[in-house]
């Protein structure tokens, strides 16, 4: 009797009126879910987890891209098809999983396969170079061809008009005429174009 006179009661919560019944049923039904079959705090868990995993998959990803196979040359562990590229792209994993820091897997492979297992050269010594060199030769490439353009460049008009109005003395009246012909025919060049 009890349960019936606590189901018909109405419930206000902000202003809005609930019966009491349904939140009742929804709180059982919630429950019931949750503790009976475990499907809705196992999908939390294994969302959880996947979100843990991808994150993990993604640096081990990075690493399996940044080394390079020893199986496959000019591969990387990423790419290379060999059981051997498997097997280390499973230790990768392992060592994430276990806590390890993609500098310390790093590190540990260049200390056991050598620094060509690495897929950029490390910055030390000739490392600088290589990695700084590309950049200064497309700068040195940039200011040559800055230069030999303005060197090729055709003079300005300003100057190219003043050297055809110089007086020439030594030029005979056939070569005046002709002079200003030219002179004339350059204007109405300019003055068209």
């Amino acid at each position: 009797m009890a349960l019936g006179l606590a189901a018909s009661r109405t419930v206000r919560f902000g202003g809005t009126s609930v019966n009491a019944s349904r939140v009742a049923m929804a709180c059982v039904l919630a429950l019931g879910w949750s503790a009976g079959s475990g499907t809705p705090l196992r999908s939390q868990q294994a969302a959880d987890t996947a979100v843990v995993r991808s994150r993990d998959d993604t640096r081990a990803q990075q690493l399996f891209g940044e080394l390079m196979s020893p199986y496959c040359p000019g591969l990387t562990i990423a790419t290379c098809p060999s059981p051997g590229a498997d097997s280390l792209r499973q230790d990768i994993r392992q060592r994430l999983d276990r806590g390890e820091t993609p500098r310390a897997i790093r590190a540990s492979y260049a200390a056991d396969w050598g620094e060509r297992i690495l897929g950029a050269p490390p910055l030390r010594r000739w490392g600088v170079a290589l990695w700084v060199t590309p950049g200064l030769l497309l700068a040195l490439g940039a200011v040559g061809l800055t230069l030999w353009l303005r060197s090729i460049r055709p003079a300005p008009r300003a100057v190219r008009d003043e050297a055809l109005r110089r007086p020439d003395d030594d030029a005979s009246p056939a070569e005046r005429v002709l002079r200003e012909r030219v002179e004339a025919e350059l204007r109405a060049f300019d003055d068209a174009g």
